[in-house]
């Protein structure tokens, strides 16, 4: 077996024992084609990462949506030329790989297939048991995740490296393409039930949900509910990222929520669109002004406790760079403002 072929066939297990279910749309417009205005703004700040190689690479994990984000950073500082591979492969979702065409070293590679993402709830954990050295995650900690350190005597330092925003997805046949966020508020405590008093068609609003400390539940609960109670419906509460996508991909009365990146360029669904909140549409130029109001922060975390030269720490000043957030840039996330 010739070496092109062994990491095409690499790629393809990766792919497979990551997958979740569930199809794609056809491919999206590549991230490198952000505007202008997503560009990073310079900085004075620099940060030496050339001993930042295989052996000294520190682990990492993170949010589902922010996989991508951690595969784009190894690829960049480990020299190693990556490609989006598209969502058709096993029905899973689109993906950044190693370039098969790499001759490069196999151990950079392998490095790059080893990284790995356990959600955001999971990768917190993972950093606070001394799992991980470092996660990229969608949020901030929970406080089940706080409660967790806090036990472990350990104190969380994260800083925001990317915008992402927190978004509502519809089937592609529902009519209604905006809302308030007061009305999506009032959907999820029950007080608006049918999509006709939204100007949508005659129906029941089937209420999707996220399970308790994944990134997107904690989202909904601090962005859009506020301390408001959600409605009890167990049967809609869905485990994954692509869970609510798929459902509402079938029901032409449900909405959900993820977050732009994933929604957009990860899992995007021909039959799933994204609706605007309080009139404004959630697109990279929305979120990189933060005019969208569910504009959020990607988070870099490491523990307290790391020593000032050790790796994570390294990579988490790095990330805060114009260098830095050019390859966040390259991901397809909004570089955060200085």
């Amino acid at each position: 077996m010739d070496r092109k072929t062994a990491l095409l066939i690499l790629a393809a297990f990766a792919l497979f024992v990551s997958a979740c279910g569930g199809s794609t749309a056809a491919p999206t417009a590549s991230p490198t084609d952000m505007p202008a205005a997503t560009q990073p703004p310079p900085t004075s700040m620099a940060v030496d990462i050339s001993r930042l190689g295989v052996e000294e690479y520190p682990r990492v994990d993170g949010s589902t949506s922010a996989y991508p984000l951690q595969i784009t950073l190894a690829c960049q500082i480990l020299e190693v030329p990556c490609i989006w591979m598209e969502g058709d492969l096993f029905g899973t979702t689109r993906r950044i790989i190693p370039d098969p065409e790499f001759d490069g070293s196999s151990a950079q590679v392998e490095k790059i297939y080893n990284i790995w993402h356990s959600g955001t709830h999971g990768s917190y954990m993972n950093l606070i048991e001394g799992n991980a050295d470092i996660i990229i995650v969608a949020r901030p900690p929970s406080e089940d995740e706080l409660q967790a350190a806090e036990q472990s005597d350990l104190h969380l330092e994260f800083k925001p490296i990317a915008l992402d925003a927190f978004v509502f997805v519809v089937n592609e046949a529902n009519p209604v393409d905006d809302i308030t966020l007061d009305n999506i508020q009032n959907i999820y405590t029950g007080e608006i039930t049918h999509w006709l008093k939204l100007g949508g068609s005659l129906g029941e609003i089937h209420t999707y949900q996220r399970n308790r400390n994944s990134g997107s539940q904690e989202l909904m609960e601090s962005l859009v509910m506020r301390g408001e109670p959600m409605i009890e419906s167990p049967d809609m509460i869905l485990e994954s990222m692509m869970g609510p996508i798929n459902a509402i991909s079938d029901d032409p009365l449900g909405i959900g929520y993820s977050v732009y990146f994933y929604a957009a360029y990860i899992f995007p669904h021909e039959r799933v669109k994204m609706i605007a909140v309080d009139g404004v549409h959630p697109t990279s130029e929305n979120i990189a002004d933060r005019s969208y109001p569910l504009t959020t922060e990607v988070y870099a975390v490491i523990r307290g406790d790391a020593p000032q030269e050790s790796a994570e720490r390294l990579l988490l000043d790095w990330l805060q760079t114009a260098e830095g957030q050019a390859a966040i840039a390259q991901s397809g996330y909004v570089p955060i403002s200085n």
